[in-house]
C-alpha cells in the first residue's frame, strides 16, 4: 500500500525529488536575490538621485550667492568667472542669469557639445538685500544618471546569475551526495517497514544526520513493539513538561512586558538595528526626535540616518568598541531627520545578543543635544563678539580692580591685557575730572545700576583722548555687586569730523576763505552794527576776466591755483578788519564792515586792482588777470545781504561790459539791465530748443557793378516776450554762459541749408558770410563741423565765407593758423572782420592767408569828413592791395561815403544805403535785381 501510495503521489506531481529539490533551490535562491537585488538597486538609485540633486541645489546655491554683487553692480565682468567656473561640471548644459529689472538675459553660457538624454532644468531667484534683482536658471544633462543606472543593473544582474549558477551546482552536488542518495535509501528502508518487513537489519555506517536517521529506523524496528508499551508513561510526562513550559513563557511574557513599558517611556530615543543596519524597532521618543513613524522607519537602513560627517565615527565605534566589548561610552554624532535637516544628539551602544550568546543586534540610546550645542555656540559667540567688537570692552571685580579687556581696549589704550589686570581703573584716568564728577558717576552706577557719558581718559604713551563710555553693575542672586562692566569708543575721530564739518560749512576747501553763507552771517552783523552806529558798508563783488579761458585751456588744477593765487593777492590788498571770502567759482565777496564816505569802498578797489598788475605764472605759461569789481554801498544800494550782493553783481557786469579790469558803483540803470540779462540767460537756454533763432542776410555789393556777390548771415532772435533782438542783445550772455559753440554750430548748418535753397530756386549764386565767435574758433572740431555741413548739403567750399575779428587771431596763433588751413583746404574763404579795431600783426596776417579784409562801421561812419578815419580806411586799402586782398566797407549809409570808397579802391560794400539785413524771403527778391547801385 506505501508503494502504491508513493507511485499514487509521483504520479499525481509529476515530478520526482531531485526535480522538486532543484526548483526548490533554483526559487529559494532567486526569489531572495531578486528581491535583495531590487532594494539594493532602489537604493542606489535613490542615492544617486539625492546625490544628483544635491550637487544641482549646491551649484545653484553658489551661483544665486555668487550673482548678487555683479547683477545688482550690473557688472558682467565680476560674474563671468564665476559662470565659468560653474561650466566646468560636465553635467551643466547651460546657465542663464535674467535681471528682473529690465527683463533681460545679464549673463549666459551654453556648452557647445551636450549629450542626447534626458535633460532637468532648476531656478533660483537672486536676493539682494530683501530683493529679488534676477532669476538663475541652469540645465543639466542627466545622462551620467542613466549611465550609472544601467551599470549599476548590468552588475547587479552578472552577480545575479553567477551567484545562481555556482550555488545550485554546489548545492545539488552536495544534495546527491549528502541527501538525495541516502534518501532513496531512506526510502526503501521506510517501505520495508511500513510493510512490517523487520527480518532484515537496517545497516547504516554514515555519522551524519542520515545515518543517525538509519539507526532510528533501525532502532524504531526493534523499539516499535517496546514503544507502544511505554507510550502511555511517556505522554503523561509530556503533560508534565508543557505544564512547566507555560509557567516559563507566563514569566517571560511578564518580563517583557515590562521591558517594553520602559522601553516606550524612556525619555531618550532607543533604535534597535542589526549588525547591516536594518532598523528592527524604536521607541517614541526617538521617532519623534528624527520626524519618522515606525512604519517608515524600518523601512529605512540605520546608516542612512546618519549624517556624512559622523558615519565614520559610528562605525569605529561599532567596530571596535561595541563587537569587542559589548558596549560604547557615550559620544556624540550627528544624525538626520526625515526632512534631512541635522539633529546633533549624544549616543550609547550596546550590543544585544542571542541564546547563544552571538551578537546579533544594537542598541543605541540617542539624546537630543540641541540646546546644549546652541548654548555652547551662544558662550562662543559671545567671546568672539567681546573680542573682535570695535568697542573697548573692560570688566572688574567689585572692588574695581581690571580683570578681562578685550583687544579694542587694548588698540584704543594702548596697554595689553596683562599690563592691566589686576590694576585699579584709575590708571586710565586723564587728571581733567575732579574728584566730585567721579563721585556722581559711581553714585549713579550704585543706585540706578548703569552710568554713561562722555568723558576724557588717557593712553599708554600718555596722549589724553575723548571717549563715550557706559558702565553697567553685574548682580549676583543677593542683590550684591560682583563685576562691572565698561563699554566705551574713542571719540577722537568723531571731534575732529566734527570739526571738519563745521570748517566746511563755514569755509571754501580751496581757497581756506569764508564762504558765502559765513560772509552773509558776518554782513548782516555788520548791518546791525552800522545800523546801531549811523554809519555805511561796502560789498565788493569781484570776478577774474576770462578765468573760463584758463580753465578750459589748461585745466581745472590750473583754474585752482590761478584762484588760490587770486585769493591770497587780495587778502593781501585789505586792510585790517575788512573780510574776503569765496562766492562761488571765480567770484569774490569783499565786506568794507564800515565806511564814511563811498571814495573808500573805490580806493579798496582800487588796491585790489593794483596787485593783479603783475603776472602770474601758471604751469609754466606767464598770465595776466585782470578783476571786474562791483560796488555796492548799505544803505544807498541796498538795506539786506541778498539786495546787496545782487546789486553789487549788477555793477560788476556793468564794468565787465565797460572793458574789464575797472569797477563800477551800482546804480539804478544797471538793475534794470542786470534783470534783463537774467530774463535773456533764462530763455536762452531753450531757445535752440524751440527753434526761435532766425538769420538775416544783408547783401555785399561789387562797387564797380553794383551786383550782389555775396551775403552776411546776421543772427536773430525771436524772443517769446521781448520780440526779435540783435546779436547785441543776448551773443554777450551766450559767450559767457557756454552757449555760443551750439548757437554757432546752428548758424553753419542754418546758413548753407539756405544758400542751397536758393540755388535750387535758381537765383544767382553768392557767397555766404558766416561770423565766429571766439569760444567757437578755439574748438578743435570747428573744421569738422563745417565740413560735415558742407559734406550734407552739397555745397563747394569756396561757397562759404568764414569771418573772424583780429583779437581771435591773435589769441592762439599758431592752433589758429592750424583751423584756417583746414578751412582753406576745404576751399573756404577768409575774412578779417572789424579790421583796424585790434592789435593785428603784419607778418601773421601774412600767414592767415586772409581773402577779405572788412573795414569797421568806426572807420566808415565819418567819411569823408574825418581826416583822420579816411586816412585809416585809405591805408586799410592799399594795404590789402600789396597783400593781394579784397576789402569790404562796412555801415556805408552815406553817398559821400560811396563815393569816397569807390575813389581809393575799395571792391565791395554793405550798409543801409544798399539794404538793411532782410529775412531769407526779402533777400531774395533782392536777388532778382541785375545792380543794386545807389541812386545820387
Amino acid at each position: 500500500m506505501a508503494q502504491q501510495a508513493d507511485e499514487k503521489s509521483t504520479a499525481s506531481t509529476g515530478l520526482n525529488l531531485r526535480d522538486v529539490f532543484l526548483i526548490a533551490v533554483i526559487l529559494g535562491l532567486l526569489i531572495p536575490a531578486s528581491i535583495i537585488s531590487y532594494l539594493s538597486f532602489n537604493i542606489q538609485k535613490d542615492n544617486l538621485t539625492t546625490q544628483l540633486e544635491t550637487d544641482q541645489r549646491r551649484l545653484l546655491d553658489i551661483v544665486a550667492l555668487g550673482m548678487q554683487e555683479p547683477l545688482w553692480n550690473l557688472s558682467r565682468q565680476a560674474g563671468n568667472p564665476l559662470i565659468a567656473s560653474v561650466m566646468e561640471d560636465p553635467r551643466v548644459i547651460s546657465i542663464r542669469v535674467t535681471d528682473t529689472q529690465s527683463n533681460q538675459v545679464f549673463l549666459s553660457a551654453v556648452r557647445s557639445e551636450r549629450r542626447i538624454g534626458s535633460v532637468s532644468y532648476v531656478e533660483k531667484p537672486v536676493i539682494y538685500r530683501g530683493e529679488a534683482i534676477g532669476q538663475v536658471t541652469m540645465e543639466f544633462d542627466n545622462e551620467n544618471l542613466a549611465i550609472a543606472l544601467s551599470n549599476q543593473v548590468k552588475n547587479i544582474l552578472m552577480i545575479l546569475a553567477a551567484q545562481l549558477v555556482l550555488s545550485i551546482m554546489l548545492i545539488m552536488s552536495i544534495l546527491h551526495s549528502r541527501f538525495l542518495s541516502p534518501m532513496r535509501l531512506l526510502t526503501e528502508q521506510a517501505r520495508l517497514l511500513a510493510e512490517l518487513k523487520l527480518d532484515s537489519p537496517f545497516e547504516w555506517s554514515r555519522r551524519d544526520e542520515l545515518g543517525r536517521l538509519g539507526t532510528h529506523l533501525e532502532w524504531t524496528r526493534s523499539e516499535l513493539k517496546r514503544l507502544v508499551d511505554e507510550l502511555r508513561a511517556k505522554t503523561l510526562a509530556l503533560e508534565a513538561d508543557i505544564a512547566r513550559r507555560r509557567e516559563v513563557e507566563d514569566a517571560l511574557r511578564r518580563s517583557e512586558n515590562k521591558y517594553r513599558e520602559l522601553f516606550w517611556s524612556n525619555l531618550d530615543g532607543i533604535v534597535i538595528s542589526s549588525l547591516d543596519g536594518q532598523v528592527i524597532d524604536a521607541n517614541p521618543a526617538f521617532l519623534n526626535l528624527m520626524c519618522y513613524s515606525l512604519d517608515q522607519l524600518k523601512q529605512q537602513n540605520f546608516w542612512s540616518l546618519v549624517a556624512e560627517e559622523s558615519e565614520a565615527l559610528e562605525r569605529f565605534n561599532l567596530d571596535n568598541k561595541v563587537l569587542r566589548f559589548g558596549y560604547c561610552d557615550e559620544f556624540e554624532a550627528t544624525y538626520l531627520n526625515r526632512f534631512d535637516n541635522q539633529v546633533p544628539v549624544s549616543v550609547k551602544t550596546v550590543a544585544m545578543r542571542d541564546a547563544f550568546g552571538r551578537i546579533n543586534a544594537v542598541w543605541r540610546m540617542v539624546r537630543d543635544i540641541s540646546e546644549k550645542r546652541a548654548a555652547e555656540e551662544r558662550v562662543q559667540l559671545a567671546a568672539k563678539v567681546f573680542e573682535n567688537t570695535v568697542e573697548g570692552i573692560m570688566i572688574t571685580d567689585a572692588d574695581r580692580r581690571i580683570r578681562s579687556v578685550n583687544r579694542a581696549f587694548t588698540e584704543i589704550t594702548g596697554y595689553t591685557q596683562h599690563e592691566v589686570l589686576g590694576q585699579k581703573t584709575s590708571i586710565l584716568s586723564s587728571g581733567r575730572h575732579d574728584e566730585p564728577f567721579y563721585e556722581q558717576m559711581w553714585q549713579s552706577i550704585s543706585e540706578q545700576g548703569s552710568w554713561q557719558g562722555e568723558l576724557w581718559n588717557r593712553r599708554k604713551n600718555g596722549e589724553v583722548y575723548p571717549e563715550w563710555l557706559a558702565i553697567n553693575a553685574v548682580r549676583n542672586s543677593l542683590g550684591e555687586i560682583t563685576h562691572y562692566v565698561a563699554i566705551f569708543s574713542d571719540l577722537t575721530e568723531r571731534k575732529a569730523a566734527d570739526e571738519r564739518i563745521q570748517f566746511l560749512a563755514h569755509f571754501d576747501v580751496l581757497t581756506s576763505l569764508p564762504n558765502r553763507i559765513h560772509m552773509q552771517d558776518r554782513v548782516e552783523l555788520a548791518i546791525h552794527n552800522v545800523v546801531r552806529d549811523n554809519q555805511r558798508l561796502a560789498l565788493l563783488l569781484l570776478d577774474l576776466d576770462r578765468f573760463k579761458t584758463v580753465n578750459e585751456s589748461l585745466g581745472h588744477s590750473a583754474g585752482d591755483t590761478l584762484l588760490q593765487v587770486a585769493a591770497d593777492r587780495i587778502r593781501s590788498a585789505l586792510a585790517p578788519g575788512e573780510m574776503l571770502a569765496r562766492q562761488g567759482g571765480d567770484e569774490f565777496i569783499i565786506l568794507l564792515p564800515v565806511i564814511s564816505d563811498p571814495g573808500e569802498a573805490a580806493l579798496a578797489a582800487e588796491r585790489v586792482r593794483d596787485v593783479f598788475a603783475n603776472p602770474i605764472e601758471l604751469h609754466n605759461h606767464v598770465l595776466t588777470i585782470t578783476p571786474s569789481i562791483g560796488i555796492s554801498v548799505y544803505p544807498d544800494d541796498g538795506r539786506d545781504y541778498e539786495t546787496l550782493v545782487r546789486n553789487a553783481d549788477a555793477a560788476m557786469y556793468h564794468a565787465k561790459s565797460s572793458g574789464r579790469n575797472s569797477y563800477k558803483f551800482y546804480t539804478a540803470d544797471l538793475n534794470a539791465r542786470a534783470r534783463e540779462i537774467l530774463a535773456i540767460e533764462s530763455q536762452l537756454r531753450f531757445a535752440l530748443e524751440r527753434d526761435e533763432f532766425v538769420l538775416h542776410y544783408q547783401p555785399q555789393v561789387e562797387m564797380e557793378s553794383g551786383r550782389i556777390v555775396g551775403a552776411e548771415a546776421l543772427i536773430r532772435w525771436n524772443h517769446p516776450s521781448l520780440g526779435l533782438l540783435g546779436p547785441v542783445r543776448f551773443i554777450q550772455v551766450a559767450e559767457e554762459r557756454g552757449f555760443i559753440v551750439q548757437i554757432g554750430n546752428w548758424v553753419i548748418s542754418e546758413a548753407t541749408r539756405q544758400l542751397v535753397a536758393w540755388r535750387q530756386e535758381g537765383l544767382p549764386e553768392l557767397t555766404l558770410a558766416i561770423n565766429l565767435s571766439a569760444l567757437q574758433f578755439r574748438q578743435p572740431d570747428l573744421a569738422l563741423q563745417v565740413k560735415h555741413a558742407l559734406e550734407s548739403s552739397g555745397l563747394p567750399g569756396h561757397a562759404l565765407d568764414i569771418e573772424v575779428t583780429e583779437s581771435i587771431i591773435m589769441e592762439d596763433a599758431q592752433a589758429t593758423i592750424q583751423t584756417i588751413d583746414n578751412m582753406k583746404n576745404m576751399g573756404l574763404r577768409l575774412s578779417i572782420d572789424d579790421f583796424g579795431t585790434g592789435y593785428s600783426s603784419l607778418s601773421y596776417l601774412k600767414r592767415f592767408k586772409a581773402d577779405k579784409l572788412k573795414i569797421d562801421r568806426s572807420f566808415v561812419r565819418d567819411i569823408p569828413h574825418d581826416a583822420d578815419d579816411s586816412a585809416i580806411a585809405r591805408a586799410i586799402i592799399n594795404m590789402a592791395k600789396n597783400l593781394n586782398m579784397q576789402v569790404v566797407a562796412e555801415g556805408v549809409e552815406t553817398m559821400e561815403q560811396w563815393q569816397f570808397l569807390e575813389q581809393e579802391g575799395c571792391d565791395f560794400v554793405q550798409g543801409y544805403l544798399i539794404a538793411k539785413p532782410l529775412p531769407a524771403d526779402d533777400f531774395a527778391k533782392l536777388l532778382h535785381k541785375d545792380s543794386l547801385l545807389p541812386q545820387s
